[in-house]
């Protein structure tokens, strides 16, 4: 990971700030309260945003609302930039308002926590720390100098916490309480098991009752069926000599059916004698009086008919043709007479206004008098003659009602006419159906007389076929009691058998609880007696490794920075050991800038293991130090060169006020605190 620029908008001191960091040794150069610091917490904030417990108002520029950073760095020869911002609220909370990612040119917005999964993924941090904050950075990284010297200052135990946070051992301790945890749950699964089991034997010998009990109750069943076998034997006996005396029974039923037939024929046949006699009697009385009907009267009196009918649609027609010229006459007449009105009374021409002689006016009125005296007399013609067709009308209409009345006579009269010769021609076919019923009632009569004879033969086989077959009734009574006995008995033996399943089955899974029972017991031994050792001596060795190279490293640094006879070395807690010679000296006794120097050297040998443990890391070939020569001699400033140049990596971004050090770096971004940060970049 390269950085290359960095953009701040309302960052603490800083209103708006641009920087551009090249690749080598680069020194933030400037007074104490310049904004230097400013610089590195906006780095950390565009990469991995607000970390837990820090507040959001300590970046936010005094008296603004909103603050923003945008990073531009490569990772693997890909351009990747960030943006992110941050928002006061109303109830002057601080939070993330926005976070945005550009890859190659890809732009892309995204959640909080799906932008710090997105830096992770292209860093290439382990999982594990996700949940660490930004653990790694912290300490491969960027670690301020003072923190590193509390990091030395803490409780042994707590230090050595952090650390195994850092490395990523804890997870042996995890595995520790989770292997912990996991024998509590096999104890308690145990208990469980135990108890389950504790009826087995009890179980085992009520299966071996009740299999004695289905063992029994078989012999029974076994006996029952002998029993129904024999009965079955019988009946089949019984059966054969019911077919021996089978034909004659069934000669005697087809005798008896065909009696049976015949007297139903028999009492058929009467029974059409008597509904025919009274037929032809009753029909006889309906054709005493006869009916005559003469066709050619018929159709004369229907012809006369027909021809008044059209006399009298004509003299209709007339009638109507008199009426309208008399509605036409009226109407010419009382427009005449109106005119003649009009002509009197009036007094100038319409037209030309002029007055109207007298003269003109009664030639006028002459010829309309002439004209309504010519009305009157072709009226009274027309209603003369409308007075003689009424009269020929209602002549017709007598006339027709005349004809229809004898048309309608002589058609009920050829109804009955007709009826009677059917009556007539119904009698003659029943008499002769009569005559046929009599002689077939006469010869079924024999024919009864003759069955009634063959069947009183049949009495001593009737006594026998039904002494038989109360004999089948009984045993066909008693194999069905045996069948309902032998269905009893196999409804219970199949209970028996589901009674024994259940046990067998309750017994397996007691088994089954019993095997299970035996495996915790060796897992939980094997858990507390092994594993656990050997996970604790597999903590320990690594651990113990890690101490040994973090510790030769750390005295190779401290060697550099501290010449003479003073070495360093950590304990089982990686707490440093200073030595003077023979004797130990404590950390407080050092001079100021003898606990820089082992500030110094453990931050660098922890950042140098750390990149060795995780070589997959992309942040390995970047470092950032903060006042890391607060303190120094002369002496000491001059041994940073060494420092700078021993240090394997591509960026090393470098905050001091110390003027000494701009000789010791490639680049030097000088910022001054003059209000507006302006910032002089010098090669």
């Amino acid at each position: 990971m390269i950085l290359k620029k960095l953009k701040m908008s309302n960052i603490r001191s800083y209103k708006n700030l641009e920087i551009e960091f090249p690749a080598g040794s680069v020194l933030l150069s400037g007074d104490i309260g310049s904004g230097k610091t400013s610089i590195l917490l906006a780095l950390q904030f565009a990469i991995f945003g607000l970390q837990p417990g820090q507040k959001g108002s300590s970046l936010i520029r005094h008296g603004t609302d909103e603050a923003g950073v945008s990073l531009e760095f490569d990772v693997n020869f890909k351009r990747i930039a960030v943006e992110r911002t941050i928002k006061r609220l109303k109830n002057n909370t601080v939070s993330q308002d926005y976070n945005c990612i550009t890859i190659d040119g890809e732009k892309k917005e995204l959640s909080t926590s799906e932008m710090k999964n997105k830096i992770f993924e292209i860093l290439d941090y382990p999982k594990d720390f996700l949940k660490k904050s930004n653990l790694l950075y912290k300490f491969t990284v960027y670690t301020p100098q003072e923190e590193m010297k509390e990091i030395i200052n803490e409780r042994p135990e707590v230090r050595l916490d952090t650390l195994r946070h850092i490395f990523g051992i804890d997870r042996y301790k995890r595995i520790k309480e989770n292997t912990a945890f996991i024998v509590q749950k096999i104890k308690e699964s145990i208990k469980i098991r135990e108890y389950g089991i504790s009826e087995l034997n009890n179980l085992r010998e009520k299966f071996a009752n009740e299999n004695e009990k289905k063992i029994q109750l078989s012999r029974e069943i076994n006996n029952t069926i002998l029993e129904y076998d024999s009965l079955v034997k019988s009946r089949k006996e019984l059966e054969e000599k019911m077919k021996e005396i089978q034909k004659s029974i069934d000669e005697r039923t087809n005798i008896d059916s065909e009696l049976s037939k015949s007297m139903i024929l028999i009492n058929g046949k009467k029974a059409l004698k008597d509904r025919i006699e009274k037929e032809i009697l009753l029909m006889k009385k309906q054709i005493q009086n006869k009916i005559e009907f003469n066709e050619e009267n018929f159709s004369s009196v229907s012809l006369l008919l027909e021809k008044h009918k059209n006399l009298l649609e004509e003299c209709n027609k007339n009638f109507i043709t008199i009426n309208s010229a008399v509605s036409v006459l009226k109407s010419k007449k009382e427009h005449s007479f109106d005119l003649k009105k009009k002509i009197i009374s009036l007094e100038n021409c319409p037209t030309c206004l002029q007055n109207v002689p007298q003269e003109y006016k009664e030639k006028i009125v002459k010829r309309s008098q002439y004209d309504i005296e010519d009305f009157d007399r072709e009226l009274e013609q027309k209603l003369v003659q409308g007075s003689e067709l009424i009269k020929e009308i209602e002549k017709e209409k007598k006339l027709i009602r005349g004809y229809e009345e004898d048309k309608k006579k002589m058609e009920s009269d050829r109804i009955k006419s007709e009826h009677q010769k059917q009556i007539d021609t119904k009698i003659k076919s029943d008499s002769f159906v009569l005559e046929n019923c009599q002689a077939e009632i006469t010869e079924i009569e024999l024919k009864i007389a003759e069955l009634k004879s063959r069947i009183s033969s049949f009495k001593e086989t009737e006594l026998q076929s039904d002494k038989y077959k109360k004999e089948i009734l009984e045993s066909d009574r008693k194999i069905r009691a045996k069948e309902i006995n032998l269905a009893e008995k196999n409804k219970e033996l199949e209970m028996q058998k589901q009674q024994l399943a259940n046990l067998e089955e309750e017994i397996n899974k007691k088994e089954v609880l019993k095997s299970q029972l035996n495996y915790l017991r060796s897992l939980q031994d094997w858990l507390q007696e092994k594993f656990l050792s050997l996970i604790s001596v597999t903590e320990n060795n690594v651990m113990s490794k890690l101490r040994r190279e973090f510790s030769n490293i750390f005295n190779e640094w401290f060697e550099i920075l501290v010449s003479g006879a003073l070495s360093v070395r950590l304990d089982e807690d990686f707490t440093p050991i200073i030595q003077n010679q023979d004797y130990e000296i404590d950390y407080e006794f050092l001079s100021g800038g003898e606990r820089t120097a082992v500030a110094l050297a453990y931050r660098l040998a922890l950042n140098q293991v750390l990149n060795s443990l995780l070589s997959k890391i992309k942040t390995k070939n970047l470092l950032i130090l903060d006042e890391p020569t607060d303190g120094f001699s002369e002496e000491q400033l001059d041994k940073m060169r060494t420092i700078f140049e021993q240090i394997k990596a591509e960026q090393i971004i470098l905050v001091s006020h110390e003027r000494k050090i701009e000789d010791f770096v490639d680049h030097v971004i000088r910022i001054k605190k003059d209000g507006t940060s302006c910032i002089e970049k010098q090669d």
